[in-house]
């Protein structure tokens, strides 16, 4: 009972992530867009994460290089896509590893970086990650749909922004180039 009841867990919770990215990808959501602080929405996260990876063994730094980044979007949204990233990171990163967050500003982008020092992704499997329920095959033993970089992707569209995986050596840097809200 135990098992099938965990199994019922995780079958609702993948139907609960294909269901938000669909409502996402229609856009449904922008309703709830607002302007928001993005640099204090970051340091919010940052506050929460950084108790559970040091419990687990990660160290969680942010760099903000200039306090009250305004961006226009759903912000829950937004916390849900910062969220699933550093996930990933402790996911996907051997014990003990740097996840760093970084946010700076550019001319009318502003740029939200979320990187790490562990394996990295393969340069040929980068695009192919953010399909639905791709796993790479080391991923295949741990927890998860395959469903957390689709969503990801399609919040950052949402928002107009731009995300790219690039090579941290070592490890994998995640940049989100939100545009810079009008004030």
């Amino acid at each position: 009972i135990e098992v099938a009841l965990s199994e019922l867990r995780s079958i609702a919770d993948t139907f609960d992530a294909l269901l938000r990215i669909a409502q996402i990808e229609s856009q449904d959501r922008t309703a709830h867009f607002t302007l928001f602080d993005l640099s204090a929405l970051v340091a919010d996260i940052h506050e929460t994460y950084w108790i559970i990876a040091t419990e687990a063994g990660y160290e969680l730094t942010l760099s903000d290089h200039t306090a009250g980044h305004w961006v226009g979007g759903d912000p829950n949204l937004v916390r849900q896509l910062l969220a699933n990233l550093i996930e990933n990171s402790m996911r996907h990163t051997p014990v003990g590893s740097h996840i760093a967050l970084e946010l700076f500003a550019k001319r009318e982008w502003i740029w939200l970086s979320v990187s790490d020092n562990g394996h990295g992704i393969p340069v040929e499997e980068r695009e192919r990650v953010f399909d639905r329920f791709y796993r790479l095959e080391k991923s295949r033993t741990t927890s998860g749909s395959g469903l957390g970089l689709s969503l990801v992707r399609a919040i950052a569209e949402l928002h107009g922004a731009t995300i790219r995986l690039l090579d941290n050596r070592p490890g994998l840097q995640v940049v989100i180039e939100f545009p810079k809200a009008a004030l």
